[in-house]
């Protein structure tokens, strides 16, 4: 059985640097990609030395042969669609190092190896999750503090404006500091709440955090973390017993504080607003894999004015993703079993836009493609740069890993082992990464692809040990 509160192990310089390494995670979050990166690469190395000196077996399992398929496909399928003549390899900014498909690709093994070894490091107890989450409930703290006096006074602790009239905190001109907190609050509740569990002070200091990250969220202006992290609020009220009276009265205290807040607020209210009218995803897939022809369907319907109004109408409801998404679905049926390979959306999104251009008068009528340097969304990027089969892998990876947390879950609330709530909150911040209503970052980018396969690497961990 894994233990996961303890890290009982002979305190080496090799295992303290690991260590570090490992639980500073949500700090250079903060700090930048860079920082990610470089965090990420010395850490393996840290981490492959220990595992050597110390003579440690890798756990391997399924799920591990599950994706070393599925990297292995992804990098051979953007292999030849990258030296397939007029397809991708027309354009010269790929010719570069930095931005070469094949060698981005082959990166991608290093989030393979990360979950290896994370996987390894907690079973033999070199690693544990209350550290990592005592960092996440410093660094969610301060950014949730940080953004709060970004909106009262103008700027942050570092001197950084308001992001348009929004809280962007320690990430400057980055609208990303509701996607930060979104992903690392939840272990901040769960390490308040297990430690301090026979203290006075639990209920309310846990109250106040959550309420604290909820109001930050809400300031930052980013919409899709703050419905996500509500949602997981919600999950904790049905999943968890121990904490309903708690997480409901925080949402509750946050509700009363928020909807004055709105409302008085011109760019909240406005931005809030908008965003009932722009997350109706079925309404926007319903419609378009429908359509096998929408370039006849729509110059024919466009040929009066009041069928130009109506049109214009329509398109006015979608939103900015909802039109990524067009796109997307638009790449995928022109490869539907493949895609196009690794980080193809940025490159064959605009061919197709500029074939569209010359294929009809563009005065005419809207244009429905919409280029991005990815697409928004999870699903919609695997289907499009992976196709079916690559989408298939991994949707099956998702419903391994989900299965196992439910049954997780379940032995929980039937065992009521203290020390199995720590993997709670790595379940339910999977579950929203997973949930494919959302619009987001690129799978495959460092700062949102390394917090994903962390997680991960920390979900397979209960897995391994078959931990009851």
């Amino acid at each position: 059985m894994i233990n996961l509160k303890s890290d009982k192990n002979q305190k080496t310089n090799e295992t303290r640097l690991v260590q570090i390494l490992f639980y500073t995670f949500p700090l250079w979050f903060i700090v930048g990609n860079l920082a990610v990166s470089l965090n990420t690469l010395l850490f393996i190395a840290a981490s492959l030395f220990l595992i050597k000196k110390k003579q440690l077996t890798f756990r391997f399992n399924n799920l591990n042969w599950l994706l070393i398929i599925f990297f292995s496909y992804f990098f051979l399928s953007t292999t030849i669609h990258f030296l397939s003549p007029g397809i991708l390899n027309d354009r010269l900014e790929t010719l570069l190092l930095e931005n070469n498909p094949i060698f981005k690709s082959f990166m991608l093994i290093r989030f393979l190896i990360l979950i290896i070894i994370i996987d390894t490091l907690f079973f033999n107890k070199i690693l544990n999750f209350k550290k990592l989450f005592l960092s996440s409930l410093l660094c969610t703290s301060f950014v949730s503090f940080d953004i709060m006096l970004q909106y009262i006074t103008g700027f942050d602790l570092f001197g950084f404006k308001r992001l348009d009239a929004y809280g962007s905190g320690p990430f400057g001109d980055e609208f990303i500091a509701g996607s930060y907190l979104k992903n690392f609050s939840f272990f901040s509740f769960f390490y308040i709440f297990e430690t301090f569990k026979n203290k006075n002070f639990n209920i309310p200091l846990l109250i106040f955090i959550i309420v604290l990250h909820l109001i930050a969220i809400l300031l930052a202006g980013n919409r899709m973390p703050l419905l996500l992290f509500l949602f997981g609020c919600v999950l904790i009220i049905l999943l968890i017993k121990n904490l309903r009276f708690v997480m409901f009265l925080s949402l509750l205290i946050f509700l009363l504080i928020s909807f004055p807040l709105v409302k008085n607020d011109i760019h909240l209210k406005s931005t809030y607003r908008s965003f009932l009218y722009e997350i109706n995803i079925y309404r926007l897939v319903k419609q378009y894999t429908k359509k096998t022809d929408t370039s006849a369907k729509m110059t024919n319907s466009l040929s009066t004015p009041s069928a130009d109004m109506a049109e214009k109408k329509n398109f006015l409801r979608w939103s900015g993703h909802g039109r990524i998404f067009q796109t997307a679905i638009l790449m995928w049926k022109e490869q539907p079993l493949t895609g196009f390979g690794f980080k193809s959306f940025r490159i064959k999104c605009w061919d197709m836009l500029e074939k569209d251009n010359a294929e009809r008068k563009i005065t005419q009528r809207p244009q429905n493609i919409v280029c991005s340097n990815h697409a928004h969304n999870y699903y919609f990027e695997l289907l499009s740069e992976a196709g079916i089969v690559g989408t298939s892998l991994m949707v099956i990876f998702f419903l391994i890993l989900l299965k196992d947390s439910f049954n997780y879950l379940r032995k929980y609330n039937q065992q009521k082992k203290p020390e199995m709530i720590l993997l709670i909150p790595v379940i339910i911040s999977f579950f929203l990464e997973i949930w494919p209503l959302k619009s987001t970052g690129s799978f495959f980018t460092t700062w949102g692809a390394t917090f994903f396969w962390l997680n991960v690497g920390m979900l397979i961990t209960a897995k391994t040990k078959k931990s009851s």
